[in-house]
């Protein structure tokens, strides 16, 4: 991902230490040396963080980080699919930099409204008219037109999450993590896009 000009990168499927704890870094910043790319640490798998739902200091474990974006702030959001939750970090490698994180659970996954895995979140532009997510299952990319929210359709900001265990997207509540689906019955949800209104007339005219 790239963020003023800066490539970051999360540190996927890393090796666990003898008590399953990731003490290694999970984002890091890609910098060019001549022929040779350097990679800095931002955010070990083991660092301190805020909870977003209880605003209380935890101990992160980030066994799976993977799929990454930035929120309308600018934050960098990435998400620990294994572990259910979502790592906003604002000012990214500055002695000020910041981490939340915010655990992740849907009424999909029973009356309890257990945790939830997800595989990509993104936010939805002013211009959004449609959604393209991924069934890896299926091997097909579906479009979710704005119509099947209706009137409102995808609004500015908000965020979209894909499930790729229980085959959804839904709508992603910020300050609690709960997400609400919108679309069910994929086999497994994966990344997301979105497109501007005048991206999906061209694609509309293009199977005309």
């Amino acid at each position: 991902m790239v963020k003023h000009g800066r490539v970051y990168l999360t540190a996927s499927n890393p090796n666990l230490d003898s008590n399953g704890i990731n003490v290694f870094p999970a984002l890091v910043r890609a910098t060019l040396s001549g022929t040779s790319v350097i990679l800095q640490p931002l955010l070990n798998g083991n660092a301190n963080a805020t909870d977003l739902t209880s605003g209380k200091a935890v101990s992160l474990n980030l066994t799976d980080p993977d799929s990454m974006t930035l929120d309308p702030g600018g934050d960098i959001v990435f998400v620990s699919q294994a572990d259910s939750v979502l790592v906003f970090v604002r000012d990214p490698g500055r002695n000020d930099q910041a981490v939340g994180v915010l655990p992740l659970s849907s009424s999909a996954t029973g009356p309890n409204e257990a945790l939830i895995t997800i595989d990509d979140t993104s936010f939805a532009p002013d211009t959004s008219a449609s959604l393209l997510v991924t069934d890896v299952n299926a091997g097909v990319i579906y479009r979710i037109d704005r119509t099947v929210l209706g009137a409102r359709g995808f609004e500015p900001g908000r965020a979209y999450s894909a499930s790729d265990t229980l085959g959804l997207v839904g709508t992603l509540n910020v300050d609690n993590g709960f997400i609400t689906p919108i679309v069910t019955g994929f086999g497994s949800a994966r990344g997301l896009l979105f497109l501007s209104a005048d991206r999906t007339r061209d694609r509309e005219d293009d199977d005309d």
